[in-house]
């Protein structure tokens, strides 16, 4: 396995402390008193994250940007398509924003996927699949699958190239292109040729198990509580917390699945199933780089005008994206 700015210690320990630019922002967090997640209203924490888009800096120009409808199995989802300049015959990545399958929207991710655009020099198709509770599992699992499927047979309608169609997501999002990469194997299609899981939930109900969900916890942005209220917005009672499409991790086999770029934080609940998801693909013989921020937390990747590791996040994806043959 190839891993970029790694460090062959403990991911966390003693080996890195908080990034300043982190620890500058989390001390910002702090100093504004805003209350933990796991007790806001759904319509509040929707409305209290969009307070993201201020340390996103400003909106990059992209060549073109598009408003789309895409056919769903509930009716039509809103895409946003990300065109930069020059971009015929590029990879068509298609990105599936994080926030627990509860929160987020295409505006909050607007100037991320322009960066993404222009860094990677493809097309980027956002997605806005229906968001929990409104919508439980598998609701938004089939949305991104059915969104992933209508572009990858429209891609050379936006100026991609179908035969290099990249699903990339963070947190939750990752989640979504996971799966949607296991489902395109088992369905035969469509042809994925990346993946590109950004601090991905990848465990279910089993995460806290993992040492970073003791270590992290708390004081990191990111909740062990907080995750625990994403997962009873998103997962019906019914359900079971081990279905591969809700826990990618729990998935028996892994073999034949596309290349995959994680990208993981160092102080994150999430790490540990980040990590153990790329081992498991490689064991499996799928070629996977791994990304390992240590010194950052749990959505660093939004926060390109506050941190400087948000930007190298996106040059990693960018070269793994041009290594698509």
């Amino acid at each position: 396995m190839l891993v970029i700015s790694a460090l062959e210690t403990d991911i966390k320990g003693d080996a890195m402390a908080l990034d300043p630019q982190a620890e500058e922002l989390r001390s910002l967090f702090e100093a504004q008193g805003v209350p933990p997640l796991e007790e806001m209203s759904v319509p509040f924490a929707r409305q209290a994250v969009m307070a993201y888009t201020a340390l996103q800096g400003d909106p990059e120009a992209v060549g073109e940007v598009r408003d789309l409808l895409v056919p769903a199995p509930a009716g039509e989802l809103p895409v946003r398509v990300y065109i930069p300049e020059a971009a015929a015959g590029s990879a068509l990545i298609i990105y599936f924003h994080g926030g627990g399958w509860v929160i987020g929207n295409l505006e909050l991710v607007d100037r991320p996927c322009r960066s993404l655009a222009n860094t990677t020099g493809c097309v980027v198709a956002s997605v806005e699949y229906r968001l929990s509770p409104e919508t439980k599992f598998p609701g938004p699992v089939d949305d991104a699958y059915a969104a992933t499927s209508w572009l990858a047979e429209h891609a050379s309608d936006l100026g991609a190239d179908p035969t290099k169609v990249v699903v990339c997501g963070d947190s939750a999002g990752g989640n979504l292109a996971a799966v949607v990469a296991q489902l395109a194997k088992e369905r035969s299609g469509p042809a994925i040729a990346l993946q590109v899981l950004i601090y991905p939930a990848t465990a279910g109900a089993g995460a806290p198990s993992f040492p970073s969900y003791h270590e992290n916890g708390e004081g990191y942005l990111l909740t062990k509580a907080a995750m625990d209220w994403f997962w009873r917005h998103y997962m019906p009672g019914s359900a079971s917390g081990t279905d591969p499409k809700a826990a990618p991790l729990e998935a028996s086999d892994l073999t034949g699945l596309p290349p995959a770029l994680v990208i993981v934080a160092g102080y994150d609940p999430l790490r540990d199933e980040g990590l153990a998801y790329a081992q498991r693909l490689e064991k499996a013989g799928v070629k996977v780089d791994v990304s390992r921020y240590d010194g950052q937390m749990h959505g660093f990747l939004w926060l390109q005008g506050a941190l400087d590791a948000a930007r190298s996040a996106m040059e990693d994806i960018a070269a793994a994206v041009s290594s698509i043959s």
